[in-house]
């Protein structure tokens, strides 16, 4: 490492340096992703996982959840390229959430809220106030209708390739 290059670890800001909404972002990632240690493993889980198992509707409900944390973003104004990173991730659990058995698989072992919550604290704009609900209302409505209708697809994805694989059966 050259000399005038200083290198400093990554710092967690404690609770109560924290904005109230900031806090409660991050207790909710935790809440999502590693709320529960899993008994034999060093692996924690959380509600993200135990939604995915609903059929249909629970990586539905899990993205329009993780939304949340890509609206903080937006009121901290992290920028845009890594809050398009943090809605692929969300997109991402939400699409291969939805194949059965595999996306059950990969629902307990990616965390996007955690990594999210990660980017937010990391890229967050602390120089400039935050952004209040009504600025970013109209951006977080139509993050949850993309989600609400990328779920739908692919659904209708999962769905379209069971009947084709019923019908290559009875063949």
């Amino acid at each position: 490492m050259a000399a005038d290059k200083v290198f400093v670890p990554e710092v967690i800001e404690p609770d109560e340096k924290l904005p109230a909404d900031l806090v409660a972002l991050r207790k909710f990632a935790i809440l999502m992703d590693e709320a529960l240690p899993v008994p034999g493993t060093g692996r924690r889980i959380g509600l993200d996982a135990g939604l995915g198992l609903i059929p249909v509707v629970g990586d539905i409900v899990s993205a329009i959840l993780s939304a949340w944390i890509i609206a903080g973003a937006l009121r901290h104004r992290v920028p845009l390229p890594q809050v398009m990173r943090m809605v692929f991730y969300v997109l991402l659990d939400l699409i291969v959430g939805e194949i059965p058995i595999l996306g059950d698989i990969f629902d307990f072992t990616f965390e996007e809220n955690m990594m999210n919550m990660r980017i937010l604290m990391k890229y967050r704009n602390r120089r400039l106030p935050p952004r209040t609900t009504s600025q970013i209302a109209a951006v977080v409505a139509v993050l949850v209708m993309l989600i609400i209708v990328i779920g739908i697809f692919s659904l209708a994805g999962i769905l379209g390739a069971v009947l084709w694989l019923i019908a290559q059966r009875n063949r």
